[in-house]
């Protein structure tokens, strides 16, 4: 008896300690997507069998995330947050495909820490200032996580999150946030740099006016030096941005965002490094008229600095996406992503649209969308998109006009946690587009998601 009495007190002792838990919160959501791309390559002339590559892609896909948020004392919580997005028939794991569940979540909350203003979150997190322009996604909205198998629509990814040290200093109507983030690490012995990003983002909430104001830096310490591949952009520069809006009257809101780049770049090894010098601007305005259906009617227009074609010396002039998340068209947006592309960069987009509810559960919105590059491209040349883009390499035409682009949304509230949804997108090339390459491209997306 004595004997079991020592057993069981030693192994009392080497029980974990747990921490006390006041309160446990489960959520989550299930998403499905069906989606039907169509002619994504601008060229509906090839003779295979299904039409020609990037011609039609008819897929599902299911992002499903689960979330755990425990608050441990009245200052402390943690969140947990895992999730595993796929197209369906995925039943292995190489080359990206991953029917696995990953950490999308893991940070640590720590209120009133130090000085009663300050709450800290450590590890993996979402961030998300502004409109996004800058910080947002770690890959951009146009590119997939690694840890997803969202293919042929990386656009679709929840995947948000930065491993990330954020500090909150609340002083209402003052918020100051200040933010470490690792990109990017690298190992000594390799031929590569870490990417770190260091920020800091000032926010104003005028409550009298309807109003806020946000002015931000951030630094991206990278090394333009660094023997990355021909295809990667590596930089040491900052980001300057002021963002603001506000409502002068009742149903109207108007904002503006003017954001410029600074620093080192190179694109690839081998590379004279270049000062960087780009701008991006957003100018926009909507109106909600008070009624039954609550019209909407809004209109934005976006500029992105552009590199001219084939300059190889001076200043670099076209904006880095970085770590943005915006959607500037459901089709355009993936197909020209990147660095002087011609949507997120090396661009003026004028955007009108509208939406209005014909019942209380059903919103239906419409949006155009026009396309202008900043800087025309090589003439009767090949222009090859980015690695991920179905257009692939195009021959162009020097010419400023990338194109139009139609989207339709309706979006149904079934019940209080079901929402079905039905995109509709259409993409008119413009002349920048040769003959051999400018057929319209079509998408249909249909969603219906669960939360819990």
């Amino acid at each position: 008896m004595k004997k079991l009495l020592i057993i069981a007190a030693l192994m009392m002792l080497a029980m974990p300690a747990f921490a006390a838990v006041q309160n446990v919160k489960v959520s989550g959501d299930i998403t499905t997507y069906g989606v039907g791309q169509y002619v994504f390559d601008l060229d509906d002339r090839s003779t295979d069998i299904e039409g020609g590559a990037g011609d039609e892609e008819n897929f599902f896909a299911t992002i499903t995330r689960l979330r755990v948020d425990a608050d441990l004392t009245d200052n402390v919580a943690a969140t947990v947050r895992l999730v595993n997005e796929r197209e369906w028939d995925t039943q292995y794991c190489s080359s990206g495909d991953t029917t696995d569940a990953i950490m999308d979540l893991a940070y640590i909350t720590l209120k009133e820490i130090f000085y009663s203003p300050l709450t800290v979150m450590i590890g993996r997190q979402e961030l998300a200032y502004g409109s996004k322009l800058v910080v947002g996604d770690p890959n951009t909205n146009a590119v997939k996580s690694s840890d997803s198998d969202l293919t042929n629509a990386p656009y679709l990814s929840k995947i948000k999150s930065f491993d990330a040290i954020r500090g909150v200093l609340d002083y209402d109507p003052w918020t100051i946030d200040l933010v470490y983030a690792k990109i990017d690490e690298a190992f000594e012995a390799a031929s590569t740099e870490d990417e770190d990003i260091l920020g800091i983002n000032f926010a104003y909430d005028f409550a009298d006016y309807e109003a806020e104001a946000e002015g931000y830096f951030f630094y991206v310490d990278g090394d333009p030096e660094a023997s990355y591949s021909s295809s990667e952009a590596n930089i040491d520069g900052y980001v300057l941005g002021l963002r603001g809006s506000l409502a002068p009257v009742d149903g109207l809101t108007v904002g503006a965002e003017i954001a410029i780049q600074g620093g080192d770049y190179a694109n690839g090894p081998a590379v004279t490094n270049r000062d960087l010098d780009a701008m991006a601007a957003t100018v926009e305005g909507s109106y909600v008229w008070d009624n039954e259906y609550a019209p909407m009617i809004k209109l934005c227009y976006d500029y992105r600095s552009g590199e001219k074609a084939g300059t190889s010396s001076g200043d670099y002039e076209a904006w880095l996406p970085l770590y943005e998340d915006q959607t500037k068209g459901l089709i355009a947006d993936y197909l020209f992503s990147g660095a002087n592309a011609g949507v997120n960069s090396n661009s003026n987009i004028i955007n009108l649209g509208g939406s209005f509810q014909p019942t209380e559960d059903l919103t239906i919105a419409l949006d155009w969308f026009h396309y202008i590059l900043d800087e025309k491209l090589t003439s009767s040349n090949d222009q090859s998109y980015s690695s991920w883009s179905p257009v692939g390499s195009v021959t162009i035409d020097s010419e400023d006009d990338l194109g139009d682009e139609i989207d339709l949304a309706l979006i149904y509230d079934y019940t209080e946690d079901v929402v079905i949804g039905l995109q509709a997108g259409w993409f008119m090339p413009g002349d920048v587009f040769d003959a051999t390459n400018n057929d319209d491209a079509y998408e249909l997306l249909g969603s219906i998601a669960v939360s819990f």
